[in-house]
This record gives C-alpha cells, structure tokens and sequence, in this order.
C-alpha cells in the first residue's frame, strides 16, 4: 500500500488546479471577450475601404469586382456571426452593394460615362450602410 500512497497527487495541488481551472473558464480561457461578431465587423470595416479606394479607371473593372465580390462575402460572414440582431442594417448595406454591383455590370457595356457616374453616386451609399451597420455592431462590441 506505500506504493499507491506515492502516487497520490497532494490535496493542495489538486485545490490549486481546480482553481486555476475556474479562474481561466471565468476568463475565458484567455481568450477575447467580445463576440465573433466583432472581428467580422472590423473585417467588413476594411473591406469596405478598400472598395471605396478601388479607381476604376486606373485600376480595371475586375479589380473593382473582386473588392465588390470581397465586400459581399465578408457582408455574409457578418451576418451569420450576428444572426438576426443587425438584420436591417445588414439589408441595407446588401442593397447598396447590389447597387454597385449592378453599376459594375454596367462599366463592360457601351455606356461607361453613365456607369462611372452611378457608380460615384452609389458607393457613397455604401460607406452610409456601413456607418449604420458599424453604429449597430458597436453596440455589443465597444
């Protein structure tokens, strides 16, 4: 029996890792406290600046179409993180994209002088949704 009490952990230190095991699950293991929702917002925040700065006359409808294409994923992304707490504000900023989606559609037909200029009057639409959306995030994440 001396053999089985030798391998016996003491008291102390089992008291000691059960509470280092409740001080980490009170923090969260170490982890951030802010939701996932949160990161997909800063996420969506950037993207949404690299399509503003995107010039389609300098740098190419197809570069103006993957930062569109990039701004819709990470739209998505946001809203699934969210679930239905920002649905509206995640409309809306759908709806100013699909905007300039359309207005992107319309810069490879004839008219291109009518695209550029829905297009400048489309992706300031854009930057409003996306206040809107960040001012809602913000609540749970600021």
């Amino acid at each position: 029996m001396q053999r089985s009490e030798s391998r016996r952990v003491p008291r102390s230190f089992s008291s000691l890792a059960f509470l280092l095991c409740v001080v980490l699950a009170a923090s969260g293991c170490g982890g951030s406290s802010k939701p996932a929702v949160c990161k997909k917002r800063d996420d969506l925040k950037s993207s949404v600046n690299n399509l503003i700065d995107v010039n389609p006359v300098s740098d190419g409808v197809s570069e103006v179409e993957t930062r569109l294409s990039d701004v819709q994923q990470k739209t998505r992304d946001l809203a699934a993180a969210a679930g239905d707490q920002f649905k509206p504000e995640v409309a809306a900023l759908q709806q100013s994209t699909a905007k300039v989606a359309s207005d992107v559609k319309a810069l490879g037909g004839s008219d291109k002088a009518s695209a550029l200029g829905a297009l400048g009057s489309d992706l300031p639409a854009v930057r409003t949704s996306l206040d809107e959306l960040l001012t809602a995030v913000g609540s749970v994440c600021d």
